[in-house]
């Protein structure tokens, strides 16, 4: 299998049997996506609009569509999804790229956010944003699950078969009928530990979210992590450490993942019992692999599950 990898956006991409001029493709566009879309470089365009408040900001079609559908997930999931929230990451102490962040970071006063004003608005015909509260938009992992997603579909344009493209462990890949995958899933405390795998027998997206891998301690001596609970404005405490979800996109199963984190295992499945279209695989807080939805959409031969 050919293997190409690069760094962008804070994690490792890889593509996996792609031709090298569509190699070439996926590292400028992600590259371009992250110049875009990162909260942490202050030259972002999206920095830009978080210094804007109640004023029409003109966007790119990179941010427009990006919030557009951040925006859309947020509706769906009655904000338990929630991009608007960077204001209570930066208190929380997660004020930089997480590379960067020092060991004991300062704790601030939490910020409200008023559930009865939206926070922002979106003119399509201008691809205009107006925030409409003092708050700052962190697209986080759906950035780079949205921009996996949409490279994907050009190069299906481009004639490209079959293909993945893995942002961070977060996988994107076409054209199952023409190449089988086997998904492994890693064990966020033991990395060299798999938990689980499936064999995907057509198209889709597979996000995993963790409390494990972006957390911190304050000054104070409390450790905080970076999924927060728009309930509470606090890093969620629910009885899941990792939640993996497969989607027919990648940018769905984005942002289910990190809902299903913070509602836990038995809200998050009766929260999306309808939508016969995902599967999960997560991991209980007492180290418990569990799963459900409908993974024989997925897969033929179920999930393996690793003592």
């Amino acid at each position: 299998m050919q293997q190409t990898a690069f760094t962008c956006m804070n994690t490792t991409i890889r593509t996996f049997d792609l031709p090298d001029e569509s190699v070439r493709k996926i590292t400028h566009l992600f590259k371009k996506s992250e110049r875009t879309l990162s909260r942490f470089n202050h030259t972002s365009e999206l920095s830009q609009l978080n210094n804007t408040k109640n004023v029409p900001f003109l966007c790119t079609s990179i941010l427009f569509e990006a919030i557009r559908i951040a925006d859309f997930y947020y509706a769906v999931t009655k904000g338990i999804y929630n991009p608007y929230l960077g204001k209570q990451l930066i208190a929380l102490g997660y004020d930089r790229s997480f590379e960067l962040l020092e060991a004991n970071p300062d704790e601030k006063a939490l910020p409200s956010l008023n559930a009865n004003i939206r926070p922002l608005l979106i003119d399509a015909g201008m691809k205009s944003i107006t925030l409409k509260q003092d708050i700052q938009i962190d697209l986080g992992g759906i950035a780079k699950g949205w921009t996996a997603q949409c490279i994907a579909e050009l190069l299906q344009e481009d004639g490209i078969r079959t293909g993945a493209i893995s942002a961070g462990g977060d996988i994107c890949a076409w054209g199952l009928e023409y190449k089988k995958r086997v998904v492994k899933i890693d064990h966020p405390r033991r990395t060299e530990e798999t938990i689980a795998s499936i064999e995907l027998h057509r198209d889709a997206g597979i996000a995993t979210s963790s409390i494990v891998k972006r957390n911190w301690v304050t000054a104070g001596g409390r450790r905080h992590h970076h999924i927060v609970d728009p309930r509470t404005g606090m890093p969620s405490a629910s009885n899941l450490i990792q939640a993996t979800v497969i989607a027919p996109t990648l940018t769905e199963a984005e942002a289910i993942a990190k809902c299903m984190l913070i509602l836990g295992w038995e809200e998050g499945l009766k929260r999306f019992n309808e939508n016969k279209n995902i599967a999960f695989i997560v991991l209980t807080e007492e180290d418990r692999c569990l799963s459900g939805g409908n993974l024989h959409l997925y897969t033929n031969e179920g999930v393996k599950q690793y003592e």
